[in-house]
């Protein structure tokens, strides 16, 4: 049975978990909570004292220390999305600091370390969710785990060892979205998925031990030689139990408010499932709801798992770490992917590689005469087919055979008559030439005859409010009884501003019910199903106005973003019979 380690390391507290078996079936055979020191300002004393007590909790717990994997705390890392017209990883790795730096216009870049998540691809473009770290940040808890015994192979954030754990609970299937959440010591890690796949993360800089920094304070602390020195924050614990009550009270409400911004900024395809809740624990949090969608516990324990009965939501980051260093989860990020280490001398391998290097000489060569021997073959298959299709196109005069090419023009003609003194191509190449001539001359008629397929046309204004109407008259009971005051529809073209074309469709609408509440859910439902469709660009969030009798809500100038042309698209893929 393999067995590994997953370590989180935050400002305040670590937690270490040990899995023993195989990524589909294994145990926690021990776990360690421990705290770590406050910081002083002075690097050296923190550094030993943290060190001593993750030594101690290694010891307890048996750490295998030759499969350690950790996860650091998400609010020093910063998440940004980025879209590149290529696919292929290879080119990623290559050019994802130079597009990334631009985005990170606080940090320099060579002080960074840049790791990303593929959220959408296709064959000529990619969309990528990027994690950026500084060095610095990333080399702390290392060095705490290198003094301590335990250094890891790979580092990550919270917010990929949540998803992992989230992952092997089944918490997030496919037919349905989630917002994961981490509360941590100073920040609150955030993940929305999305039928079960990452859609975007995010930081929130308030935490479960926010209320101990009644300001930001912080203090300069020393760093080495030639590096910026960083801030320690000083904390400042009050003394007045209403005023640590009120302070509680308060980072509560702001995590609450920034988790219902995460709700109604969310652009799923799916229905907005549970919110899952892990880490610190927080009074009156759990067991609620943030715009009515319910505020569960992140259980991906089962009762076989080892995981303790109570406050097992802690160990869920240590836990996803511990199980993507066994070979399991789904997202695979590397913070070290710069700093990576591999001991072993090269002299114990360098006869080996010479002899493999070697038969791959001899191998490569015996193919190249295969490969020369087919290619003689080819080119002579291709020079008949050249003739035959030059006859076939242009035929030969002489001869008295007609072509049935009507009318080829003297460019066509004068080309095929010389193709044997084209010596700067292959026969291949002359039969791409000719293809491209003919492409020419057909695309030159066409415009002619007034067939250009490049001119585009405006998008239509009543398509669009068409489109919006269709949603608003397809809600049935979700969306109540509505009521247009006014409906306008514009048409904005691309050449202003360099956007594509679009139609604004503004609307005054009334939403009737028994209440003010009811009325209110139904025209969030109206805006939820619009922003669920393809052509919809932007919904703009319009504040409501109570009806006088208090049966309804009115909302003015309603503005919708729509792009027609993708409405075209999808319609003509779903009236595609499948083959």
């Amino acid at each position: 049975m393999a067995r590994s380690c997953g370590i989180r390391i935050g400002p305040r507290r670590f937690e270490l978990v040990v899995l023993d078996g195989s990524p589909k079936r294994h145990k926690i055979v021990s776990y360690v909570l421990g705290e770590l020191p406050r910081a002083t300002g002075d690097e050296v004393a923190d550094l030993n004292e943290a060190a001593a007590a993750l030594r101690a909790a290694a010891k307890e717990a048996n750490v295998p220390t030759d499969s350690v994997g950790a996860a650091i705390d998400a609010g020093m890392g910063a998440f940004r999305t980025l879209h590149l017209p290529f696919a292929d990883k290879a080119k990623i790795e290559e050019v994802l600091k130079f597009e990334v730096e631009n985005l990170l216009p606080h940090w320099s870049i060579d002080d960074v370390v840049v790791d990303f998540l593929v959220v959408e691809e296709a064959s000529e473009s990619s969309e990528l969710l990027i994690t950026a770290v500084q060095k610095r940040d990333v080399r702390r808890p290392l060095a705490v785990c290198e003094k301590a015994g335990v250094e890891p192979f790979e580092m990550e954030l919270e917010t990929t060892a949540m998803v992992n754990a989230a992952m092997q609970g089944g918490l997030c299937p496919i037919d349905a979205a989630q917002i994961l959440v981490h509360v941590g010591e100073y920040s609150t890690s955030v993940v929305v998925v999305d039928g079960g796949k990452v859609r975007e993360m995010r930081a929130i800089h308030i935490g479960a031990l926010t209320w101990e920094l009644a300001t930001p304070l912080t203090v300069e602390e020393e760093t080495a030689e030639g590096e910026k020195p960083v801030s320690v924050p000083v904390v400042e614990t009050p003394a007045d139990p209403a005023e640590r009550q009120r302070r509680i009270d308060q980072a509560l409400k702001r995590i609450r408010r920034e988790l219902g911004r995460t709700v109604s900024a969310a652009r799923v395809a799916h229905p907005l499932q549970s919110i899952y809740v892990c880490g610190w624990e927080l009074p009156d949090l759990i067991g609620t709801s943030i715009l009515d969608v319910p505020v569960r516990e992140l259980e991906c324990f089962d009762s076989e798992s080892g995981a303790p009965a109570q406050g097992r939501g802690q160990l869920v980051a240590a836990y996803g770490a511990a199980l993507r260093q066994m070979g399991g989860g789904v997202l695979h990020p590397s913070l070290r992917r710069e700093e990576l280490r591999y001991s072993g001398a090269f002299e114990r391998i360098e006869l080996p590689i010479a002899v493999v290097f070697l038969l791959l000489v001899t191998l490569l060569g015996v193919w190249n005469i295969f490969l020369y021997k087919d290619h003689q073959v080819a080119d002579e298959s291709l020079r008949f087919w050249r003739e035959s299709a030059m006859n076939w196109l242009v035929g030969d005069l002489k001869k008295g055979q007609k072509g049935y090419l009507e009318y080829p023009s003297e460019k066509v003609v004068k080309y095929v008559k010389d193709m044997d003194q084209d010596t700067d191509r292959d026969r291949f190449e002359q039969l791409t030439v000719v293809r491209g001539m003919l492409l020419s001359e057909i695309k030159g008629l066409e415009k002619e005859l007034g067939q250009d397929a490049e001119i585009s046309y405006p998008q239509s204004s009543l398509t669009a409010a068409t489109l919006v109407l269709d949603v608003l008259e397809k809600g049935g009971e979700a969306m109540g009884r509505p009521s247009l005051r006014m409906l306008r529809s514009t048409y904005r073209s691309g050449k202003v501003g360099g956007r594509p074309d679009s139609v604004d469709v503004s609307m005054d609408v009334s939403f009737f019910a028994e209440n003010q509440a009811d009325a209110t859910g139904n025209y969030e439902a109206f805006r939820s199903a619009l922003k669920q469709n393809p052509w919809c660009i932007e919904v703009e969030d319009r504040p409501t106005k109570a009806l006088e009798n208090g049966k309804g809500i009115a909302v003015a100038s309603l503005t919708v973003q729509v792009d027609v042309s993708k409405a075209q698209i999808t319609q003509l893929a779903a009236a595609t019979p499948a083959k």
